[in-house]
């Protein structure tokens, strides 16, 4: 292709070229090149621009992908090569300028913080790093050693980026990430639980992705961690650097630990020195050996350290730290050793870091505020807050009641400088439900753009529990703050609260029950209380006070007997299984109550917990909230209570009302929960039409009423009263199923 030259700037030139899709423009300030590329970077072209870059030197540490709108896998692979290339040589280059569709294919790859990034070119030049030539020293005793400076590296503003020596002292087992730690040592465990990570303490050691630990009894592993940023390290004591190194010191000649330690200071020209070096040869033989070091003020050659065989290490000289720490993961032996050095051999890098502060662990991790009696899955909980919040500075964990299988929380986020982040969600519960919940979301939210606005979902497994992150988009009001339907109907007058609900299932909700379509479908067999309570007849066995083997339960508040739900449970629900039913079937919720929704100050709805989403008869979201209103959240305190609550359920579920005609009043329900309840059914009957079977209206709130009895959190009272309203509702299914019958005869 033709080339051309021309003046850009001052003290600058420019080559310029062009391969069909692609224009390279290189332009050199100073001794920094920096290379423009225009078009598209696909297959075709990388190969192009690999050659390229093989005959133009000086190599670009500077990358203007402002004009660059396609980039391929072939493409990134060209860029990431050339990376790799300078790293080792101890340089890095810098983007800028990457547009929105690139920057998704580097997040897609994997790389979107594999390079620094800057927006444009003005910015890019105030943060050009610089590298001095290595400087040949001796100490004092006529032993040789040279000192190459790294990068300098800066802020846009072009301020130097300081590193720090981190201290974690007294720790409590507090968890840190591999990626979070990076460079670190000390003394811990492994495990999502303290009580496991306590239980074999380890020492430790990060070296970038690989762990390396020693057990107290000698034995060790070295592993290679696939997500540093998900990987966790439980922490009692430890010491952990952070940010760049200040330089590369290569040992020309052998040095005693006492020289070495004053060359380190030296050159780090701070109080607290810290080191990772790299040795051809190890203290207790010839195989290569990693170590970290640790240099107090005033030192006087007493360092604290660890130590790591590497067999088959390839050192260079002045080989860069992302270079040598990729090495050192293809060639670690079996773990930490023990070791006593006296004298580090020729050949020896240390890649030196300097503090003029030492930091404490607790100001260099997540801040996490918690109540005084945490909830369950804590210590996974703990860990996922750190993988899903790693970005924050501190984070609230307010719990969202409700749940019976997974923990809920409202969290409150803040950035580094205290700035409040719009809330989420937190609900961290066991794999098999919280992986149904995420499949569900992908299936029957995305496409349908629930809430007012799109909803992510960050998801982390620690352990035995996984935990999924509820981001909105589109939280409004003066404290962008969220509050449960639940704890608003507590504060707020009751017809507003039916307005919202009616604004919940006539809007928010639309996109599922507006595709209502009549399927057959096995109602029985779509509304067992076992699906999700297995253990059910267990639990009523030790909690009911009555024989549960009998067809029938005598109730005395009626003076009549009842169908006995647990017998038929048992020994005529599998048989109804089969049977089917024409109904409006569409996408609920299957798990919808108060809490499940959440508002902001504009009244914007939220809705969360999709765990048991899917398509079913669209009355059973209505059904569920029924069972709540009526029979979870009732008050009963004495006999006479259950008595006058059981005649008015009696009431409400007489076997010849319409189940649209609610009373007006009963004695035991509070009007604004019966004209809840009542609004319910309507809205129930809407979606449903008028042809609706009786069994979609009904048996969706026996599947929500009998498992109240395992709720341990509603007082005993209550959890048996379950089975009394639930052998209402059963009588009410057994005289319809009686009456069909009696028509199809």
């Amino acid at each position: 292709p033709a080339r051309s030259q021309h003046l850009t700037m001052p003290c600058a030139c420019s080559w310029q070229s062009t391969f069909m899709d692609l224009e390279i423009t290189r332009s050199v300030h100073g001794e920094v090149a920096v290379l423009r590329l225009s078009g598209r970077l696909n297959g075709a072209t990388a190969l192009l621009l690999e050659r390229w870059l093989q005959e133009h030197a000086p190599a670009p540490l500077l990358w203007d992908l402002a004009g660059l709108h396609f980039l391929s896998s072939a493409g990134v692979r060209v860029l990431l090569v050339h990376e790799k290339q300078l790293r080792q040589r101890g340089q890095a280059t810098v983007l800028a300028g990457v547009l929105p569709s690139l920057q998704e294919v580097l997040t897609i790859t994997g790389l979107a913080s594999f390079w620094q990034q800057l927006p444009g070119l003005p910015e890019m030049a105030a943060a050009l790093p610089t590298v001095r030539g290595a400087e040949e020293r001796t100490t004092a005793d006529g032993l040789r050693f040279s000192v190459l400076r790294a990068a300098a590296a800066a802020t846009p503003a072009g301020a130097a980026v300081e590193g720090a020596l981190v201290r974690w002292q007294d720790a409590a087992y507090v968890g840190a990430s591999v990626q979070q730690l990076h460079l670190a040592f000390g003394r811990g465990g492994l495990g999502a639980r303290k009580d496991t990570a306590r239980a074999r303490p380890v020492n430790f050691a990060c070296f970038g992705r690989l762990l390396s630990y020693r057990l107290e009894d000698g034995e060790t592993d070295a592993l290679l961690v696939a997500d540093p940023a998900t990987n966790f390290v439980r922490i009692e004591e430890a010491w952990s650097f952070t940010g760049p190194p200040l330089a590369t010191v290569t040992l020309h000649d052998a040095l005693p630990v006492a020289t070495a330690s004053a060359v380190l200071q030296q050159v780090s020209g701070t109080p607290w020195t810290g080191a990772l070096l790299a040795m051809p040869s190890g203290p207790s033989g010839p195989e290569a050996a990693v170590a970290l070091w640790v240099l107090p003020p005033a030192s006087t050659g007493i360092v604290t350290g660890c130590c790591l065989p590497a067999p088959g290490l390839e050192l260079e000289p002045e080989l860069a730290l992302p270079a040598l720490l990729e090495r050192l993961q293809a060639s670690a032996g079996e773990g930490l050793a023990e070791w006593t050095l006296e004298a580090l051999p020729a050949g020896t890098q240390l890649h030196v870091f300097g503090s003029h502060t030492l930091q404490a662990g607790a100001d260099h991790t997540l801040n996490i505020e918690v109540p005084a009696t945490p909830l369950g899955h804590f210590d996974e909980s703990e860990l996922i807050v750190r993988a899903l919040y790693a970005d924050c500075r501190r984070v609230v964990l307010t719990p969202l009641t409700g749940g019976f299988s997974a923990t809920t929380w409202q969290v409150e986020s803040f950035d580094a400088q205290q700035r409040r982040l719009l809330p989420t969600v937190l609900k961290v519960g066991p794999p098999a439900m919280m992986n149904r919940e995420n499949a569900a979301h992908e299936r029957y939210v995305r496409p349908f753009i629930l809430n007012n606005a799109s909803v992510g979902l960050g998801s982390a497994t620690q352990g035995t529990a996984v935990g999924l992150c509820y981001n909105f988009v589109g939280v409004t009001g003066a404290s962008a703050g969220l509050k449960t339907l639940a704890r608003r109907w507590l504060d707020e007058p009751v017809d507003k609260m039916q307005r919202l609900y009616d604004q919940l299932t006539r809007e928010t909700l639309r996109p599922w029950y507006g595709q209502a379509r009549p399927l057959a479908t096995c109602l029985y067999a779509d509304h067992t209380p076992l699906r999700l309570f297995p253990g059910l007849r267990a639990v009523a066995d030790e909690v009911l006070p009555f024989e549960l083997q009998a067809p029938t339960l005598y109730c005395a508040a009626l003076g009549r007997a009842l169908p006995n739900p647990w017998w038929f449970l048992e020994h005529r629900w599998a048989e109804h299984s089969a049977l089917t039913f024409t109904c409006q079937v569409a996408v609920t919720h299957g798990d919808l109550n108060l809490n499940n929704v959440l508002s902001d100050e504009r009244d914007n709805l939220y809705v969360i917990d999709f765990s048991e989403t899917r398509e079913r008869s669209v009355g059973s979201d209505f059904a569920r909230l029924e069972a709540v209103f009526l029979v979870e959240q009732a008050t009963l305190e004495t006999d006479e209570d259950e008595a006058r609550f059981l005649r008015d359920m009696a009431t409400l579920y007489a076997t010849g009302r319409p189940w649209g005609a609610v009373p007006a009043t009963l004695d035991s329900v509070a009007p604004e929960r019966l004209a809840f309840v009542a609004q319910l059914r309507r809205l129930a009957l809407h979606y449903l039409g008028a042809a609706t079977p009786p069994e979609a209206c009904v048996l969706p709130v026996f599947e929500w009423t009998l498992p109240i009895v395992l709720f341990a959190n509603r007082p005993l009272r209550l959890r048996r009263m379950s089975t009394w309203v639930a052998a209402l509702q059963l009588e009410w299914l057994q005289h319809v199923a009686q009456q069909t019958s009696q028509d199809l005869a």
